[in-house]
C-alpha cells in the first residue's frame, strides 16, 4: 500500500500549481474537484482492500494508521462536491434542472447502480455466494448488500430524493429549499441513528453544507478578494484549529463527527483556492468516481476467493487495481452504449 500512497504523492508533486496572488477563481470547478476526488477513491481502494489481504510491512502500518484515523471522511468531499455541484447546477439551469433530476440524476444513477448490482450477482454466482430473495431486491436500493459497498450509495439515492422533493415544493425560493434540504438530512441522520451503523450517516451533512457553500460563495469570494492574502490565511488557521479541536469529539455524537467532516472539506476548500494539481491520472479518477467506488470490491472478491491475496499482497493489490481500471472502462463505454437505446436519450 505504502507504494500506491509513494506514488500518488509523487504525482501531486510533479502536478501542483501553487496562486502566490490571489485566489484562484476556478478552484472549485469540476476540473480542480475531480482531481480531489480521484485523490480519494484511491484512498477509499486502499482502505477497501486491506480488509482483504494482510499488509503488514513497516511502511503499510503507517498507511494503515492514516487510514484508520482518515475513517469516514475520506469521502466526505464526495457528498460536499456533489452537494455544492448540484445547486451550482440549479442557480445555472433553474426550474428546469429541478423537473429533469429524476431522469438525470436519481434515474441515471439507479441505472448505473442496477447494472453493478447484476455484475455482484454473477460473482456470487461464480464464487457460491447465495443470498435471500429479500436481500437481493433490496439491494438495489443500497440498503442491503450482495458484496458490494452499499450505504453511501443509499445516502446518495435519499440526499438526491429530498433534493428533488425540496426544490420541487419550494420552487419559488433557493432559500427555503435548500433548508428544507437540511432539516430533513438532520431528519434523516436522526432516523439512522436507531436502525444502522454510524457510518451509514456521519459524514451526511457535508452535502447540505456543500449546498450552503454554493449558496455564499460569491459572498465569501469578494469578502476574501477584499481581505486579501492575510485574510485568506487568517481563515485557514481558523477553520484548520476548528476542525482540529472538534475532531478530538468526533466519535461522540454523530451531529458531532458530521461537524468535524464539514470542517474537513472546508479545509480542503480553502487550501484548494492556492493550491491545485493538473494531473490527468487524477481527474480520471475523478471523473470515473463512481464505478471506481462500486466495482473495486469485484476484483477484491474474485482474486481473494482463488487464494491470491494468500500469495502475494502486492501482487493481489496490483491485479486488483488493474482489474478496477478494466471494468471502469468497460462499463462506462457500456452504459453511453445502453443509454443511447434507452429513453435517457
Amino acid at each position: 500500500m505504502l507504494v500506491i500512497i509513494i506514488f500518488l504523492c509523487v504525482i501531486l508533486l510533479l502536478t501542483i500549481q501553487i496562486q502566490f496572488k490571489g485566489i484562484n477563481k476556478l478552484y472549485l470547478s469540476k476540473e480542480n474537484t475531480q482531481v480531489l476526488k480521484g485523490i480519494f477513491i484511491i484512498i477509499v481502494f486502499l482502505s477497501h482492500i486491506k480488509g482483504y489481504a494482510e499488509f503488514d510491512s513497516r511502511g503499510d502500518l503507517i498507511v494503515k494508521i492514516i487510514l484508520t484515523y482518515l475513517g469516514q471522511l475520506m469521502v466526505a468531499f464526495f457528498l460536499f462536491a456533489s452537494g455544492y455541484g448540484i445547486l451550482e447546477s440549479v442557480k445555472l439551469k433553474g426550474e428546469k434542472y429541478i423537473q429533469n433530476m429524476p431522469k438525470n440524476r436519481i434515474g441515471k444513477t439507479f441505472f448505473d447502480f442496477s447494472l453493478a448490482i447484476l455484475l455482484f450477482l454473477g460473482l456470487d454466482i461464480v464464487i457460491g455466494q447465495r443470498y435471500s430473495g429479500q436481500t437481493i431486491v433490496l439491494a438495489f436500493t443500497g440498503w442491503t448488500s450482495v458484496g458490494n459497498s452499499n450505504w453511501y450509495m443509499f445516502a446518495i439515492f435519499t440526499l438526491y430524493l429530498i433534493t428533488f422533493i425540496s426544490f420541487l415544493v419550494f420552487s419559488h425560493s433557493i432559500e427555503l429549499s435548500i433548508i428544507s434540504v437540511s432539516i430533513l438530512s438532520l431528519l434523516y441522520i436522526y432516523i439512522m441513528s436507531g436502525v444502522k451503523d454510524t457510518w451509514w450517516s456521519d459524514t451526511y451533512l457535508c452535502y447540505m453544507a456543500g449546498m450552503w457553500y454554493s449558496y455564499f460563495k460569491d459572498k465569501i469570494d469578494r469578502w476574501l478578494r477584499k481581505a486579501g492574502t492575510w485574510g485568506w490565511g487568517i481563515a485557514v488557521v481558523l477553520i484548520t484549529a476548528g476542525y482540529i479541536y472538534i475532531s478530538f469529539y468526533r466519535y461522540t455524537r454523530l451531529f458531532v463527527h458530521n461537524v468535524v467532516a464539514i470542517l474537513f472539506c472546508l479545509v480542503l476548500v480553502f487550501l484548494s483556492m492556492k493550491i491545485s494539481f493538473k494531473s490527468r491520472i487524477l481527474s480520471w479518477c475523478g471523473k470515473n468516481l463512481f464505478w471506481l467506488y462500486i466495482l473495486q470490491r469485484i476484483p477484491m472478491i474474485l482474486f481473494e476467493h482463488y487464494g491470491i491475496s494468500d500469495i502475494n499482497s502486492y501482487l493481489y493489490l496490483t491485479i486488483c487495481l488493474a482489474g478496477v481500471i478494466v471494468l471502469t472502462i468497460i462499463m462506462d463505454k457500456l452504459t453511453i452504449f445502453l443509454l443511447k437505446k434507452t429513453w435517457w436519450s
